[in-house]
């Protein structure tokens, strides 16, 4: 076993490759995942990268890329390869479908104009040609069988035969007829055909009645199959024609194989490369289920992973419904080595070894599974010393064996070098184990070499701590119930937690204390202040956190508190001012009924029923009056409490976006924003731009709605997405016209343009008329997988 083979082992790349292998379609693909190999070339990591990132993009669209009949026509073109021998039927058919499905992935590629280039340049320096199916297809049924009409002497023979074979039946069955009426045939068995010419089934009893040929007999000796002389010179006859259509079969079988041989060559090639389309899409599978990423790749060595995972963890968590943390680490120049400490069983290993896969994935070509923002260089080998590699026949202890490995991390480390060393300095007495592990890293860290290191040692820790280039980092643990919570923090050493982790374990607490007599003091005190250290900053990050929340809470209420005074002292002015105006009409009118009155008093003398009716009139005017100032002051006051009350929205209220007038309902909070709805519809907005009325005012503001514009048919039929592929260039900008006006009234803060690429007259004339519209705020490309320049994003001014 080679070295590398041993680093994929114990990073467990071959379990990845085992994946892929059980997603190719095809022996050539199987082939190439099992020639997998570490490279430090950056472009050509780059490019195998972009081709699984394009087939993973062919796949997420579900896009109909070719995926039948990936078969291995190899042994059948070596075989075609010798003078004087043929391909048989299904042997011509297999090759017929594989230049089909390569024909088809040309195609399919030619088709997206220049969409997936680096999958296109794996059809570079091939002949792409339909000359060898054509050839095929004169010969061939769609279902492999040799067509009956496949030269003019094939086609008489096999008009021949068919008479023949129906004189003879016709024949035999007139005999079977004859001897059955005589008795001498086996009930419940019709004519027979043994090697193949057609047989009687005769009682044994009677073979000597019926003349013929014995060809069989039955399993019990009670029957036997006997062809009768009257059919001899039929069969015999049948028999040459069969052989003449044997020869001229394959002489069309040899002459089309002889027309396949010169092609040989780039068939071979062919069928290769549909081995390497096949393997690429079962990593572009693999990137899709372990959630995979192309990262920003770098040149010059260096590791910045966000969010990332260990992608056989991950998927093994996903299937059993666990959680897995995600992992975030860098290593750079000023800080090359990463010393990670911390509780047994808290992940360092985890840790470390998902640093190794992912970097050896990238640098075999497979996407890995992190924020596609990480940024990750390219190393020109990787080391590793991880388990133990012991060996009864090499005379090699296991601490004999991490000497040796470190002897060669030592001889050929450099800075383009990234070393990983599980468990560094145990095998040996701590007490000479641990010094010599910080002088290899002294030397390590003098070469300029990248890595990572696990360990318990505390002079390691210490080392790590005033050494320029080292970093110190520790695995996460919760005191309280003391569990380790896999979340890597760097900047700090981590303790060990033996005896908190002993007493956890329900050891005799008089055997802890007893050890922990026998740990020095200076050790113990380090030990608890680093547990202390830990506690503490656990704390205050949750007070920060909890800091933090009520701040970005404040700052909303206060600008939500500024926005309603506003808006209220606004409104209510509005309110009073239309009052009062209602308020002075009333009374202008009270006046002009009494004073008409007293006029009319006056002129006639009115009696004292007269007087009295007068009175109950100025009364009842006056009574209007109280009523119509009492009901504008009750509008006021209804108004100001919908106002007032939209300083604490609850999920279930009844809210409107201020600056419209459709009432929705709130469904979901979150932070700063709430998830509202309207009938099947929902929208996330942020709580600033809503108002809340009580239900007793939702009348109310529906009856102050705008006329002519149904909302809630608006909404409904509302599409984030404008199609205008295909249309003149008029109608065009008339349609993005209309639909921006509904979106503004709407409320839609962001839509998408479909334009197309083509010769960009449509996206010039779109993003012309965007740039003239003043509601517009920004516009910009699409992201390159989901339409680049084809789609224009447009943020309005909402």
């Amino acid at each position: 076993m080679t070295v590398s083979r041993v680093i994929e082992n114990k990073l467990a790349f071959n379990q990845i490759t085992d994946l892929v292998i059980a997603r190719c379609l095809s022996p050539m693909g199987v082939g190439y995942a099992q020639k997998v190999r570490f490279i430090n070339r950056f472009d050509l990591i780059e490019k195998l990268l972009l081709q699984t990132k394009e087939f993973k993009s062919v796949l997420q669209e579900r896009l109909p890329f070719p995926d039948q009949n990936y078969l291995d026509i190899g042994p059948w073109l070596y075989k075609a390869r010798i003078e004087g021998v043929w391909l048989l039927e299904e042997e011509l058919h297999q090759v017929r479908l594989t230049v089909q499905t390569f024909l088809h992935i040309a195609k399919f590629l030619r088709e997206r104009n220049g969409l997936y280039p680096n999958l296109e340049a794996l059809m570079e320096g091939l002949l792409i040609n339909d000359l060898v199916i054509r050839r095929i297809d004169k010969i061939l049924e769609p279902e492999g069988k040799l067509k009956a009409n496949a030269s003019p002497e094939l086609s008489k023979l096999s008009q021949k035969i068919n008479e023949k074979e129906s004189e003879i039946r016709r024949k035999t069955q007139k005999l079977f007829d004859k001897y059955q009426d005589l008795g001498y045939l086996a009930d419940n068995i019709g004519v027979s055909i043994r090697e193949g010419r057609m047989v009687l089934p005769v009682l044994a009893e009677h073979k000597r009645h019926v003349n013929g040929f014995m060809h069989d007999e039955s399993q019990t000796g009670q029957t036997v199959y006997i062809e009768p002389t009257d059919c001899f010179d039929l069969n015999n006859f049948l028999r040459e024609l069969q052989m003449a259509y044997r020869r001229e079969r394959e002489r069309i079988l040899l002459e089309t194989t002889d027309q396949l041989r010169p092609e040989i060559p780039e068939l071979e090639k062919n069928q290769l490369r549909l081995g390497l389309f096949d393997f690429v899409r079962a990593k572009a599978l693999l990137a899709i289920e372990m959630k995979a990423d192309m990262p920003i790749l770098s040149r010059h060595p260096g590791i910045n992973y966000l969010q990332a995972y260990h992608p056989l963890l991950k998927m093994n968590h996903d299937r059993q419904g666990l959680k897995t943390v995600p992992l975030s680490v860098s290593l750079s120049k000023d800080s090359h080595i990463m010393v990670i400490s911390g509780p047994n069983a808290g992940g360092k290993s985890v840790c470390l070894k998902t640093i190794g896969l992912l970097q050896f994935m990238l640098q075999c070509g497979f996407l890995i599974p992190c924020d596609a923002a990480s940024e990750l260089g390219i190393f020109k080998d990787i080391m590793v010393d991880i388990g133990d590699e012991q060996s009864i026949e090499n005379d090699l202890s296991t601490y004999s064996s991490h000497l040796l490995s470190m002897k060669n991390f030592t001889e050929f480390a450099d800075a383009k070098t990234l070393f990983l060393i599980d468990e560094f300095g145990t095998g040996t007495d701590p007490q000479f184990g641990g010094p010599l592990a910080e002088a290899i890293l002294h030397h390590l860290t003098r070469k300029k070499a990248f890595g990572v290191v696990t360990t318990h040692f505390s002079n390691l820790k210490n080392f790590a701590n005033h050494t320029p280039g080292l970093l110190n980092a520790c695995m996460l643990f919760d005191h309280e119930a003391l569990q380790p919570l896999y979340i890597l923090e760097t900047g700090k050493p981590g303790s060990s937690y033996a005896f908190e982790l002993a007493v956890k374990s329900g050891l005799n607490q008089q055997i802890i204390n007893y050890a922990k007599n026998k740990v020095g003091d200076k050790q113990r005190k380090v030990e608890e202040l680093l547990v202390e250290l830990e506690r503490e900053k656990q704390h205050v990050n949750e007070l920060r956190i909890r800091f933090t929340e009520k701040e970005e809470k404040s700052e909303a209420m206060l600008l939500k508190y500024e926005t309603l005074t506003n808006k209220f002292e606004a409104e209510k002015k509005q309110l009073l001012k239309k009052a009062k105006e209602e308020a002075l009409a009333l009374v202008a009118e009270a006046n002009s009924k009494i004073e008409a009155t007293i006029r009319e008093i006056k002129q006639e003398q009115a009696s004292s029923e007269v007087q009295r009716k007068a009175r109950t009139l100025v009364k009842d005017e006056i009574q209007q009056l109280k009523e119509a100032v009492g009901e504008a002051t009750e509008v006021i006051q209804s108004k100001t409490e919908g106002i007032l009350s939209l300083g604490n929205i609850q999920v279930g209220d009844m809210v409107r976006v201020i600056g419209q007038e459709t009432p929705v309902k709130v469904i979901e909070l979150q932070k700063n924003k709430a998830v509202v709805g309207m009938g099947d519809l929902r929208s996330t907005v942020a709580l600033q731009k809503l108002e809340k009325f009580s239900s007793d005012q939702e009348q109310v503001v529906k009856r102050l709605a705008p006329k002519g514009i149904d909302f809630n048919a608006k909404m409904q039929h509302f599409s984030s997405e404008l199609n205008v592929i295909g249309t003149r260039g008029e109608e065009a900008l008339k349609q993005l016209d209309d639909y921006l006006d509904d979106a503004l009234i709407l409320g839609i803060k962001q839509v998408r343009i479909v334009h197309g690429k083509g010769y960009g007259i449509l996206r010039k004339l779109v993003r012309n008329s965007l740039k003239l519209n003043k509601r517009v705020e920004t516009f910009q490309d699409e992201h390159v997988e989901l339409g680049g320049d084809g789609v224009t994003i447009v943020t309005l001014k909402v």
